[in-house]
């Protein structure tokens, strides 16, 4: 059987009550607007939707299912993404679960560990564990340095691959985080562990540290010349560790929303663009810190949608680009058939949720991307990477 392309739907789980006019009035979307904005009856009725859009998913026939985490965020109410994920699990039958993903420097990673092998246990070996350094205002809300993301995520990431592939219990000593017995009781299904995702936006240290542990890359929307870039940096940093990398070790993230009509997905689309505005606004110290990232990462996140200075990217450019794909069944598939075509990723993410889209309008978009979108993708042979 050829190689196609996996889809998975991701919903964000925006809180869609906050009010624009509510939003002016601060400096920041995230550290800087208060929670008092927020209804939990509210949240318990968006909650139960969202959980329907996952249960639709599975039955329409999607391949896959991606949660993740964010902190102090009205776009994303989800701070934990293992109890979506224990959620998704239950709900479901067939879909794959990847979570990408947990923010390993800001928890445990000893009871990270035992969470992911209990959902590994819960979805009969669905997991795929994907682990992320979380954005600076997930560092700055745990009360972190943001000096110290990268080093205490690559020593969280030693210590849960620990648990889930040698016996205890054995002793850890690290610069972080010290053990003197580490016994996890759990452990996954799938042997030696889940599959590891790791994400990145524009950042080829991302992209070197992912190959160089022959985990799959995810790139999470850059426009496509970056992304082709991006991961011709892959497949020269796997040549070098020594292995043959292919469309397995690849995928990319799309916004996207199928129709019935594509002047129905035009205006329903517009969703999309409702978080754009504050999820990144905020003083530079929020977004991007000193000591966070590297300069080259940062000099090559100002590419990732077309930055440089220039004005913010209108709703039109973002659909001219690829980088949201609306419209009827027809439009969708050639927009992304384009995207396999020149990607040829073995994963294709599409936040389906996102915004102020309608939940009615989420559901009939999973059923037309289960019915025609879907299969469409499947039939697009993927190209070995060379």
């Amino acid at each position: 059987m050829k190689d196609h392309v996996e889809v998975f739907f991701h919903s964000q789980q925006p809180y869609i009550h906050v009010k624009e006019e509510d939003l002016e009035k601060y400096d920041s979307g995230r550290l800087g607007f208060p929670n008092t904005y927020f209804d939990p009856e509210k949240a318990h009725v968006l909650y139960n939707q969202y959980h329907e859009e996952y249960q639709l998913a599975d039955e329409a026939g999607l391949d896959g299912i991606m949660t993740n985490e964010h902190h102090a965020a009205y776009w994303n109410m989800k701070p934990s993404a293992n109890i979506d994920a224990a959620v998704i699990s239950r709900l479901t039958k067939k879909v794959r679960i990847a979570i990408l993903g947990n923010i390993i420097p800001i928890n445990d990673p000893v009871r990270m560990a035992e969470e992911l092998a209990m959902l590994d246990c819960y979805s009969q070996g669905r997991l795929i564990s994907g682990f992320v350094r979380g954005g600076a205002v997930e560092t700055l809300q745990a009360g972190i340095s943001p000096t110290e993301n990268r080093d205490r995520f690559e020593e969280a990431h030693d210590l849960i691959i620990k648990c889930w592939t040698e016996p205890g219990p054995f002793r850890f000593e690290g610069q972080y985080y010290q053990r003197r017995v580490v016994n996890p009781w759990v452990l996954p299904i799938q042997k030696p562990h889940p599959p590891v995702w790791f994400p990145g936006g524009s950042s080829p240290e991302s992209v070197i540290w992912a190959a160089k542990h022959q985990y799959a890359y995810m790139n999470l929307g850059a426009l496509i010349g970056l992304t082709q870039e991006l991961k011709q940096v892959y497949i020269d940093t796997a040549k070098e560790v020594g292995f043959v990398p292919g469309p397995k070790h690849f995928g990319y993230q799309v916004r996207a929303l199928v129709a019935d009509t594509d002047e129905k997905a035009q205006e329903i689309g517009k969703g999309f663009l409702w978080a754009q505005k504050h999820r990144m606004r905020g003083p530079i110290e929020h977004v991007d810190p000193p000591g966070y990232q590297s300069r080259v990462a940062s000099q090559m996140s100002t590419r990732r949608l077309g930055g440089g200075g220039g004005p913010p990217m209108t709703y039109q450019d973002l659909q001219d680009v690829n980088a949201v794909v609306v419209g009827s069944p027809k439009t969708v598939i050639a927009k992304l058939k384009d995207t396999v075509q020149k990607l040829s990723p073995g994963y294709l993410i599409l936040i389906g949720s996102d915004g102020n889209i309608p939940h009615k309008d989420v559901m009939r978009s999973l059923e037309l991307l289960g019915s025609e979108v879907v299969p469409a993708l499947h039939e697009i042979e993927l190209q070995p990477y060379t």
